[in-house]
């Protein structure tokens, strides 16, 4: 089976049991959920798909050789994944977008990857057990293969980062005891920078914070009318849209009718915002091998410690309008 990947080029799947998995349909629903949740539809650049994300997610752990089970947990890693992504968890209320992991087991159970699985001898318990796979979705700031490939697809994707530092990322990031590092510092200081940047450009820009809200909203106002159930939440992004754009609902229409590409947000003071709410500025303080011990990069460079505690400070709670 061979993938043309958007940052990995042609990726060559040669064991069986991966490739079932990715034609199963679990993990064909997320080609229509849009990694972004909601900004796409006023920022149609901002393409990719938790598809290709999980695919992705599944490449790095493979090309570092791990074991089969967590290669398996990281390409399923996203199949509990509602319709919009996280913007859900801004309807439920959920600070920790963690509102679809709640959800992982019940959904590959009751579907056809356990048979899969027990076709190729593949223990489920060990692939369910997420805990015992750091690689796969550590606390911040380590890196992570799910971290690893967000930042570097989102960030292609909308044409910030080059081929040729993708390249240099996946050539310069090695694994000791689950840990992943670098040798270079001024790779590693590259690499924080723009996770930093593409937090505060891509994931927590205005107009994402604004089209959230839009998005949240109608569904908030769909399920108090009783329109749609949580069980909708779990569809995908085309058909839950249908849904709601078929609902007879001034305050529904009017809120999905500012998705459209060229009604961007702009950031605004409490006072002034029309949405005002928590938000998730992430940081990645890669760890680098000097003098046989691995130190974060923010003690050998030490005005980015800085950086990051300001960034934390002043994004944590963002207020926007429409322009």
């Amino acid at each position: 089976m061979l993938i043309n990947d958007r940052i990995y080029g042609k990726v060559d799947i040669k064991d069986k049991v991966i490739e079932e998995l990715i034609l199963s349909k679990p993990l064909l629903r997320l080609k229509k959920i849009s990694q972004d949740g909601a900004p796409h539809f006023i920022q149609p650049i901002r393409s990719v798909t938790r598809f290709e994300h999980s695919v992705g997610v599944w490449y790095l752990s493979c090309k570092y050789k791990r074991p089969i089970e967590e290669q398996i947990a990281c390409l399923l890693h996203d199949v509990p994944h509602t319709a919009f992504s996280h913007a859900i968890d801004f309807v439920v209320n959920d600070e920790k977008h963690e509102f679809h992991e709640k959800f992982t087991e019940e959904i590959i159970m009751k579907s056809e990857i356990p048979l899969i699985l027990e076709k190729h001898k593949v223990d489920i318990k060990k692939v369910l057990n997420k805990k015992t796979f750091p690689l796969l979705e550590n606390d911040l700031p380590d890196i992570s293969f799910d971290r690893w490939d967000y930042f570097m697809r989102d960030g292609f994707a909308v044409n910030f980062l080059p081929q040729v530092l993708v390249g240099e990322f996946l050539a310069n990031i090695y694994l000791e005891k689950n840990n992943l590092y670098f040798k270079d510092i001024k790779l590693a200081s590259t690499f924080a920078i723009l996770f930093m940047s593409f937090s505060r450009l891509i994931w927590l820009d205005p107009t994402s914070h604004g089209s959230y809200f839009l998005v949240s909203e109608a569904l908030k106002t769909a399920l108090k009318n009783g329109c749609i159930t949580q069980d909708d939440f779990f569809t995908d992004d085309e058909i839950l849209m249908k849904k709601l754009r078929k609902i007879n609902d001034k305050k529904i229409n009017k809120l999905l009718a500012r998705l459209t590409p060229g009604k961007e947000f702009v950031y605004a003071p409490e006072s002034e915002a029309e949405f005002f709410g928590p938000n998730k500025p992430r940081v990645v303080d890669p760890l680098v091998l000097q003098k046989g011990r691995l130190t974060r990069i923010s003690k050998l460079v030490p005005s980015l410690e800085y950086a990051f505690e300001e960034f934390a400070k002043n994004y944590k709670y963002l207020g926007v309008r429409k322009i």
